[in-house]
């Protein structure tokens, strides 16, 4: 049914476990005996009882599934709507402003510096937030005589910015909106976007935790390329 479901009107369920029959089970036994009793009772009433207890029957097996039925119909709207990579443009960079690692005046360790090497950019800007409750500085890290060496500025000198949106938006019950960007701050253009949406469980899910679900295009399956680092499209590293 949900299969079916999906492919005709493109809606995306969340995942099923067995469990999820530890609260459905019930309750569809309680709804059935009590429709039973209101048949018995009415059927000394009225010539056509069933006229009652068929409506009756049919919210009971609706009912419990309304909210996983209108979840996962705006997921799978939301997803064909405008999730997915789009790029305006690439260009050829030294560096960029990245306002989604909050960093120290230094890397933290080998493993931070080796990161910054791999990634072939020859300067970064970060978030360096200030610990004493006052605005937050920016740290340029930029290799001298091979040490990744920072100079602390008030803000960012790099004309391209790479900002995201963690934690999501609201976009509709149970759905968050997820948008990373790169922006050409001397242009005031976004040069590349990258959308996903992300969805919660129905009520009834039993499962050993949350597992997350998202979607970054009207084909992409279940977590595809979720969390993808847009600017790694957008701005290549000068050789």
């Amino acid at each position: 049914m949900m299969n079916l479901l999906s492919e005709t009107f493109g809606m995306r369920f969340y995942y099923w476990t067995g469990l999820n029959w530890i609260i459905l089970f019930p309750l569809y036994v309680i709804g059935l005996a009590l429709i039973a009793l209101l048949w018995w009772w009415l059927a000394k009433r009225m010539k056509r009882p069933w006229a009652v207890t068929v409506p009756l029957l049919f919210v009971l097996a609706i009912g419990p599934w309304v909210e996983e039925l209108w979840i996962a119909w705006n997921f799978g709207r939301l997803c064909k709507k405008d999730a997915g990579v789009f790029i305006n443009k690439t260009v050829e960079v030294e560096g960029f402003y990245d306002t989604t690692r909050p960093t120290t005046p230094v890397p933290r360790n080998e493993q931070a510096a080796q990161d910054l090497d791999r990634g072939g950019y020859k300067f970064y800007e970060m978030v360096y937030p200030n610990t004493e409750g006052g605005p937050s500085k920016v740290v340029r890290l930029e290799k001298v005589n091979g040490v990744w060496t920072p100079t602390v500025l008030d803000s960012a000198t790099a004309r391209y910015h790479y900002t995201t949106n963690i934690y999501g938006e609201r976009a509709a019950h149970k759905i968050t909106r997820q948008e990373s960007r790169v922006t050409d701050k001397q242009a005031n253009e976004v040069i590349g976007r990258y959308i996903a949406y992300g969805r919660r469980p129905p009520w009834f899910f039993i499962g050993l935790g949350e597992v997350p679900y998202s979607c970054d295009g009207p084909d992409g399956g279940p977590n595809s390329k979720y969390n993808r680092l847009i600017y790694r499209d957008v701005l290549k590293p000068i050789q």
